[in-house]
């Protein structure tokens, strides 16, 4: 009985200890990678037509594996390195930023003054420039979240491509796809 309860309570040790130096539930410490997060590796996302809601093409990633469980905070920043191609040629800036997607929608790292709602620099936000069809574009931007999300589920943290690029659907093929809290 006693070695039974001496492996549990070492077991709970380890736990405690490992919890503590890798950030536990909440994701990593404060100002530190999340660990296990961020990297999406190469895939497609489609931006399709939002106009019935704001006059641009929109995609979004809701992807638990991009915070691993983390919300993002006011004053927290982050850094997306990506290489993609676009399957059109884009003529204006993608806008990049976080926003709360759980049952509507809440601008997270850029300003909404005068209803603009791409992130673009002038109102708080990132972007990603204007492309030829098929050229391989490498970025690596900095995004300041400036509200905090209500909670920590993937909607609530969903990171926002948007341009008002209007000629039409397009997708942007990932190649290289992390991101990282500072």
């Amino acid at each position: 009985m006693k070695k039974a309860l001496f492996i549990i309570m070492s077991l709970c040790l380890v736990l405690a200890l490992s919890c503590e130096t890798t950030g536990g539930a909440a994701g990593g410490a404060a100002g530190g990678p999340i660990e296990g997060a961020g990297n999406l590796g190469a895939f497609q996302l489609v931006l399709s037509d939002n106009m019935a809601n704001g006059r641009n093409f929109q995609g979004v990633i809701q992807n638990p594996l991009m915070l691993n469980g983390h919300r993002v905070t006011r004053g927290e920043t982050y850094t997306l390195k990506a290489t993609y191609t676009t399957s059109r040629t884009i003529a204006r800036p993608i806008g990049v930023g976080f926003a709360d997607m759980n049952g509507g929608w809440a601008t997270l790292s850029w300003r909404q003054p005068g209803g603009i709602d791409i992130p673009s620099p002038s109102v708080g936000g990132a972007e990603f420039p204007a492309s030829a069809a098929g050229e391989t574009v490498s970025v690596e931007i900095t995004i300041t979240i400036l509200t905090s999300a209500p909670g920590s589920n993937p909607r609530a943290n969903t990171l926002v491509f948007a341009t008002l690029d209007t000629a039409g659907p397009t997708t942007i093929n990932f190649t290289e796809f992390t991101l990282t809290r500072n």
